[in-house]
């Protein structure tokens, strides 16, 4: 562990893809096979416990840990989180000349993680923690917290682990990133790489695979060749993926999540399918044929229990785009073509389960019209898909693309900022935007996408300097500064006094030439929610 936090350290330090990826590669390359699987796991996928399981440890029990070991209180620990942005820095630097610096090898830090998964007490995991903090260098504790957390924020994203592994182990990445996508367990086929048995690697039902990824097409007279591909309508729901096999069935989302029980017509349906199975595809709310807004679909998510007067008012269908998986055979490597035509074999007669109707368009204007009956039936916009492609999880290759518009666009004024993390944790950079009603402003939604590093260190400082009042990381500011954010649909919500909230927000621009007072209103708002259901 200490070794590994070493190297993450140096990975940070560099900015360059492919110096972090060498520096990863070379650190694995020297690891007995046991600690090769600890390793690549820890820098990939979190805490290794031994045995099934999955260790969760809060920031509070954290807190506490590392308030037992240091002489200050909470609120300075609280300031020293918001100066510096993340847990386990900051309890490291906390740790400065407090420790015993006693060495922690992968194998003892895999001790530490399942002791804590064992204990169901978090008095007992706060004593767990505390002896480990006391006990082992700052910049070890740095990265065994930074583990468990889930985020080592040192600019390593798990591809990249991908590519260290290949290096490493004298492995194609194409050969490495196929076997995690089929085992999806980077630490064992960075094992299986390194005994040459990438091959052995088979599909295994009941773990999503990762979906394949559609390029943004900003415009669609950039396509080349129109006529090359087939046409499906973009639709506006949960990207999920379905496993099925001899009477079972799964929905997974495109986190991985698990989320079968909130949908139970589905997964009857999918289990009676007959044979195993792996479909790529949507959970939509559908009635009369076609999709509804996803702020009713909304309302079957969360749900304890799905009753049958939820599922009579709001029903879903499954929408299948493409069949990965068929009694035994993967068909990532089949043209889309011949999947399609798999996939249409094993849904004739479905009604929970239908697959995506498939267009076909000569030229742009045919393309243009396409989009516009998407639109018209309150879909979002379009994917377009190669002909003869295959499927490449985790990609955004070029041979699909997806063109959707923004639902529309309106000018906010930020009403509260937040300090960011990572490398923005100096900076106000996430910022929650209201719009007018009368005299006041009610909250509509959060953003944090958009600006330039210049842009978000300037607004920091007109920002810090409109504050109102502070709570831990979280400005309140005058109502001054308007932006114009674009967003791809409305939602009622709760949390908000305006009772909206806009969906996917992203910043188009920083509006120096408005004030407050030229922003939009709520009655917008309210009739952009109006139109999405369809009401005049």
């Amino acid at each position: 562990m200490d070794t590994l936090a070493e190297v993450c350290e140096r990975v940070a330090s560099h900015g360059s893809r492919l110096r972090k990826v060498a520096l990863v590669a070379e650190y694995l390359k020297g690891l007995a096979d046991e600690d090769l699987i600890r390793a690549v796991h820890m820098l990939c996928c979190g805490p290794v416990v031994r045995g099934a399981g999955k260790l969760s440890i809060g920031s509070a029990t954290l807190r506490e840990a590392c308030l037992g070991v240091i002489d200050w209180d909470a609120r300075v620990l609280a300031r020293c989180y918001e100066d510096v942005g993340d847990t386990g820095e900051t309890i490291s630097l906390l740790l400065h000349r407090r420790t015993r610096n006693e060495p922690l090898s992968l194998a003892g830090a895999e001790q530490i993680y399942t002791a804590l998964f064992q204990c169901r007490k978090t008095a007992d995991k706060i004593a767990i923690l505390k002896e480990t903090l006391v006990a082992h260098d700052p910049i070890t504790i740095k990265y065994f917290i930074k583990v468990i957390t889930g985020n080592l924020r040192i600019g390593l994203q798990a591809k990249m682990v991908e590519e260290a592994v290949a290096e490493a182990t004298e492995a194609s990445h194409e050969a490495v990133r196929l076997a995690n996508n089929r085992l999806g367990d980077l630490a064992q086929v960075a094992l299986a790489a390194r005994r040459n048995e990438l091959h052995a690697i088979e599909a295994r039902l009941f773990h999503p695979m990762d979906f394949m990824l559609a390029k943004p097409l900003e415009k669609l007279e950039d396509l080349p060749d129109p006529g090359n591909y087939i046409v499906e309508h973009k639709y506006d729901g949960i990207r999920s993926q379905l496993h099925v096999e001899t009477g079972r069935a799964a929905i997974y989302t495109r986190g991985m999540e698990e989320v079968t029980r909130a949908f139970p017509e589905v997964e009857l349906a999918a289990a009676r399918l007959g044979g195993s199975a792996v479909l790529d595809g949507e959970i939509l709310a559908w009635k009369d044929g076609r999709a509804l807004a996803f702020t009713v679909l909304q309302q079957r998510l969360a749900r304890k229990k799905v009753t049958q007067e939820l599922m009579d008012r709001i029903p879903v269908a499954f929408i299948a785009y493409d069949l990965l998986f068929r009694d035994g055979a993967l068909l990532l490597d089949e043209p889309i073509e011949q999947r399609r035509a798999a996939l249409e074999r094993m849904l004739a007669g479905q009604t929970a389960i239908l697959a995506s109707p498939q267009h076909a368009a000569e030229s742009i204007a045919d393309m243009e019209r396409l989009f516009g009956e998407a639109r018209s039936s309150g879909n979002e916009g379009l994917v377009l898909k190669r002909r003869g492609s295959l499927y490449e999880p985790g990609r955004r290759s070029g041979t699909w693309y997806k063109v959707k518009r923004p639902y529309a666009t309106l000018d906010v004024v930020i009403t509260a900022a937040e300090q960011g993390h990572g490398r923005r944790a100096t900076v106000l950079s996430d910022y929650t935007f209201a719009v007018k009603d009368g005299d006041r402003y009610l909250n509509v939604g959060k953003a944090y996408s958009g600006l330039t590093d210049g842009e978000i260190r300037e607004l920091t400082r007109l920002l810090r300097s409109a504050t109102i009042e502070r709570f831990g990381r979280v400005s309140l500011v005058r109502p001054e500064v308007v932006l114009e954010v674009a967003f791809d649909g409305v939602q009622k919500s709760p949390r908000h006094k305006s009772g909206y909230a806009l969906r996917f927000p992203r910043i188009v621009r920083w509006r120096k030439d408005k004030t407050a007072e030229e922003c939009d209103e709520v009655g917008r708002v309210r009739a952009l929610y109006d139109a999405s259901l369809g009401k005049n």
